[in-house]
């Protein structure tokens, strides 16, 4: 299958990989339909994101249709749209148990320490999977993640009917702000 990764600082490849397989009863095969191109994809390959380690491939803003799904999955089939949850958390630590897994002491980020979306399939746990509806198009569907940060903003920032909001910067995640604002 092919895969697009940043080898090193500005060196981005259609590489050659091959097909991820199930390998545990909680994991569900995707077929990766859209990526988003986030800016910290392009900081990874610019080569000044800290925390990515290469290579890598990149891609964490994700939507697909479910191939394969492991013995033990409940919640999603063959055939569904999903978008894909991009971190890795343990579920047992501190930050988990608080229902902060975005602070996991064994936090891993899709696309970033393991490598990402920007590949024919990828295989995740169940949880990281969310199911969406069929009739949503696929070019909307992979704005799930980057809509999760405007909601983000606008919930810790209690922005309620009335308030004024200022927004820094009209880029994607900021139309996102402005849109749940």
């Amino acid at each position: 299958m092919k895969a697009v990764q940043v080898r090193k600082a500005y060196d981005l490849v259609t590489a050659e990989m091959k097909k991820p397989v199930l390998s545990k009863d909680d994991e569900v095969l995707v077929k990766v339909k859209r990526v988003g191109i986030c800016g910290s994809d392009m900081h990874i390959y610019h080569g000044t994101n800290p925390l990515a380690t290469l290579p890598r491939v990149i891609g964490h803003e994700v939507t697909g249709q479910v191939e394969e799904v492991g013995a033990n999955v409940r919640s999603l089939k063959a055939g569904d749209h999903v978008v894909i949850e991009p971190i890795s958390y343990c579920g047992t630590c501190y930050a988990c148990r608080k229902g902060r897994p975005n602070v996991c002491a064994k936090l891993s980020v899709f696309g970033v320490h393991e490598d990402g979306g920007m590949r024919e399939y990828i295989v995740l746990p169940e949880r990281q999977l969310h199911a969406v509806s069929k009739d949503l198009p696929w070019e909307e569907a992979v704005m799930a993640e980057p809509y999760t940060i405007g909601a983000q903003a606008v919930w810790r920032g209690q922005v309620e009917k009335g308030d004024t909001v200022l927004i820094q910067g009209a880029g994607p995640i900021g139309i996102c702000v402005l849109k749940m604002a």
